[in-house]
């Protein structure tokens, strides 16, 4: 959960969110399941960040092989 947090902290235009991936216990495991609708609706994200967010999500889960 806190190396999710340090991420989305260090993300460029996403570091408002960090507190909100803290307190909804989002480790690297649930990260990579996050879909743009999770972001947006319970997570209450802009569109931007959600985009950034998902974006480097997808090249880590191509970095380790999933898809």
């Amino acid at each position: 959960v806190q190396d999710v947090f340090e991420f989305i902290q260090n993300l460029p235009g996403c570091s408002d969110y960090a507190d909100t991936f803290k307190s909804q216990e989002i480790d690297g495991q649930a990260l990579l399941l996050l879909k743009e609708d999770h972001l947006m609706t319970a997570m209450c994200m802009k569109l931007g960040p959600a985009l950034k967010l998902i974006s480097q999500i997808r090249s880590m889960k191509e970095e380790l092989g999933q898809s």
